[in-house]
C-alpha cells in the first residue's frame, strides 16, 4: 500500500483518538469538580420546614426569575433560537415584561405559543427545521445548555432517536429538587421508611439523583438494585463504573451512607421481594423507587413467592401509571404514588397524597411553568393538546421556553388539602400519556422508526402488505405494559416464533440504545403476537403504531 494512502486512512483514527482523549479529560475534570463539591453538599441537610419556606419564597418571585432568565439567556444572546422565535412574534423584552406583569406567566406563555413561540419535539431535537412564516433554522443541543454548569455528574441519553446527548446534572439543581422531595415524602409518610431503588447506574441519571436527594434529607438508602447500562467501548464502561463508585464512596464518607449497586436480572425480582420481607419481619415499612412496569413486576413476583408487600410504597415513573398497574400493586398489599419528569427538563411533578386519579401529580410551579399548546395536534385521532414546558431555573440542564416533550395530559387546579398544596403547589396534572413514542420498562422508542419495519420488511418476509402489521402498546390483565404485534388473520402460514425474533432484530437496529431496549423487552417478556385486524383511524388510516388510550 502506498505510504500516502496508508497515512490518509490512519488520519481518522488519529482524529478519533484526539477526540476520545479530549472527552476523557473533560469527564475527569468534571469528576474532580464534583468530588470537591460533594462534601459540602452532603453536610448541608434540608428539613421539611425549611423546604416549605423555600418553595413558598420561590413561588413569590417566579415571575421575576423567569424575566431575568429570559434577559440573560435569550435576549442577551443574538444566536438564541428562542430570540428568533420571539422576534418573529414581534416580542421585545419590554413587551414580554409588560405582558407577564399584566396577564401572568402562564397566560403570557399561552399567547406566545399561539404566535409561534414554541418548539416541537422534532424541532427541539434538531431532527426537523424550525419554520415560522418565511423564517427557518435548525437548533442543536448546545443551544440550550447553560454557559458554565456548576459541579455535578454527567449523564447521557441512550441515543435512541438521535445522537446521544450529554447533560450535567448540577448539585445546585439537585439541592432544589430535594426541597420538593422533602414535602413529597412528608405528605406520603416516607421520611422514616427503609428506602431502596431499582434503577440503572451512570450514565443514566435517575439512580444517582435519588441517592443524593435522599442524602440531602438525611435518609440512608438501604439498597440499590441496579441494571447495567450498555456501552460501546471498554473505556466508556470503566468510566461509568468508576464515576458511580466515586460518588458511592464519597457518600459513605460524608453522607448518611450510600449502598453499592447490586446488579439483578430484569426477570428476577426475587432479591427485592426478599429484602422487603426481611424488613417487614424487623417491623419496618419500605419505599422503593423504580419504573412503573418494574413495580408491577415486583408485585407479581411477591405473589408467586407467597410473600406480602404490605406496608410498601412504590414511587413510580418512566412510563404511564395506570389503574391496572395500581391494582396489581394493591393486590400484593402495597401502594404506589407517582413522580413525573423527563430527561431534557428534569423533575416536573410529584404524586398527590390525596389523589382522585392514579397518576395525579402536583406540578413544581416554583421550577416549571406548564401549559397546553393552544393548537390541537393533527394526529388523526382523539383531539390532543401537547404539553409545553418552560424552565424557571438557570441551573436546569436545558433552557426550555414552550418546548414539547411528546406528552399530553389534563391540567387543573384542585383543592386536595395535602402537604404539597399547603406548600403552594396548587396545579395538578393527570392522565399523562405520550403521543409520539411508545414507552415500556421506563424506556422510550420513537415510532417514526417503525414504518419500514412494519410496512416493508415484515410483509416482504412473512407475507401480507402495508396495513397487515401494527404494533400496539397496551396493558395485559396483570397491569404489565406489553408490545403486541397485531397481524391480520389473512396472513397465512405464519411462524409466530420466527416473526417475533425478526421484530426484535429490527427494533434493535439503529443504535446501541435500541439494542439495549430490545434486550430488556425480550427478557421481560414484553413482546407478543395477536392475530387480529389492525386498528384503523376514523379516516381509515392504519398507522404502524397504535397506543391504547383506554
Amino acid at each position: 500500500m502506498p505510504l500516502k494512502k496508508k497515512a490518509a486512512e490512519m488520519q481518522p483514527t488519529k482524529r478519533n483518538y484526539s477526540r476520545l482523549s479530549s472527552d476523557l479529560k473533560e469527564r475527569l475534570k468534571q469528576n474532580y469538580r464534583l468530588a470537591r463539591a460533594l462534601p459540602e453538599f452532603l453536610r448541608r441537610r434540608i428539613t421539611v420546614e425549611q423546604a416549605e419556606e423555600e418553595i413558598k419564597k420561590a413561588l413569590e418571585n417566579r415571575t421575576e426569575r423567569f424575566l431575568e432568565l429570559m434577559q440573560d439567556r435569550v435576549y442577551a444572546r443574538p444566536d438564541s433560537p428562542y430570540l428568533k422565535l420571539l422576534k418573529f412574534a414581534g416580542c421585545e423584552f419590554s413587551d414580554l415584561q409588560a405582558e407577564v406583569h399584566r396577564r401572568g406567566l402562564e397566560a403570557t406563555l399561552e399567547k406566545l405559543a399561539a404566535e409561534g413561540v414554541y418548539l416541537t419535539v422534532e424541532e427541539f431535537k434538531g431532527k426537523k427545521e424550525v419554520r415560522r412564516g418565511k423564517e427557518s433554522f435548525r437548533v442543536s443541543a448546545k443551544d440550550f445548555e447553560p454557559p458554565a454548569p456548576s459541579p455535578g455528574f454527567m449523564t447521557q441519553s441512550s441515543g435512541t432517536n438521535n445522537a446521544p446527548v450529554r447533560s450535567i446534572i448540577s448539585l445546585d439543581r439537585i439541592a432544589i429538587q430535594a426541597l420538593e422531595v422533602a414535602i413529597f415524602f412528608s405528605a406520603h409518610g416516607l421520611l422514616d421508611r427503609s428506602h431502596a431503588m431499582y434503577d440503572a447506574i451512570l450514565p443514566a441519571g435517575g439512580g444517582m439523583r435519588n441517592l443524593l436527594i435522599n442524602a440531602k434529607l438525611g435518609i440512608t438508602t438501604d439498597r440499590w438494585f441496579a441494571r447495567k447500562v450498555p456501552t460501546k467501548t471498554y473505556l466508556g464502561r470503566c468510566y461509568q463504573y468508576w464515576s458511580t463508585y466515586l460518588i458511592v464512596m464519597m457518600g459513605k464518607g460524608y453522607g448518611p451512607g450510600f449502598p453499592r449497586p447490586e446488579f439483578i436480572d430484569t426477570g428476577d425480582m426475587g432479591p427485592i421481594v426478599r429484602w422487603v420481607s426481611k424488613k417487614r419481619l424487623q417491623g419496618k415499612s419500605c419505599c422503593i423507587k423504580t419504573a412503573a412496569s418494574n413495580a408491577a413486576r415486583i408485585a407479581l413476583a411477591a405473589g408467586k413467592l407467597g410473600l406480602s408487600l404490605a406496608g410498601t410504597k412504590f414511587i413510580v415513573g418512566g412510563e404511564p401509571f395506570t389503574e391496572a398497574k395500581r391494582e396489581t400493586i394493591h393486590r400484593a398489599g402495597a401502594a404506589a404514588t407517582v413522580h413525573y419528569g423527563f430527561s431534557a427538563g428534569g423533575s416536573v411533578g410529584n404524586g398527590c397524597a390525596d389523589p382522585l386519579y392514579a397518576d395525579e401529580v402536583h406540578i413544581n410551579q416554583h421550577t416549571f411553568a406548564v401549559i397546553l399548546h393552544p393548537k390541537l395536534l393533527n394526529n388523526d385521532g382523539p383531539p390532543i393538546r401537547p404539553l409545553l414546558f418552560t424552565t424557571l431555573l438557570p441551573t436546569d440542564p436545558r433552557l426550555l421556553l414552550n418546548v414539547e416533550n411528546g406528552d399530553y395530559g389534563i391540567l387543573e387546579e384542585r383543592d386536595c388539602g395535602c402537604a404539597l398544596q399547603r406548600a403552594g403547589l396548587t396545579r395538578h396534572l393527570r392522565h399523562i400519556r405520550s403521543y409520539e413514542k411508545f414507552t415500556s420498562e421506563g424506556m422510550n422508542y420513537f415510532y417514526g422508526d417503525l414504518f419500514d419495519t412494519l410496512e416493508k420488511i415484515l410483509p416482504a418476509e412473512f407475507g401480507g402488505g402495508p396495513g397487515d402489521y401494527q404494533l400496539l402498546e397496551e396493558e395485559d390483565e396483570r397491569g404489565q405494559t406489553r408490545l403486541t404485534l397485531r397481524v391480520h388473520p389473512d396472513v397465512a402460514n405464519l411462524d409466530e416464533g420466527v416473526l417475533l425474533r425478526r421484530l426484535e432484530e429490527e427494533l434493535a437496529k439503529g443504535s446501541w440504545g435500541h439494542e439495549w431496549q430490545a434486550k430488556i423487552w425480550r427478557e421481560a417478556g414484553t413482546f407478543r403476537i395477536k392475530r387480529e385486524v389492525p386498528y384503523s383511524s376514523p379516516r381509515g388510516k392504519i398507522l404502524p403504531l397504535h397506543i391504547s388510550r383506554s
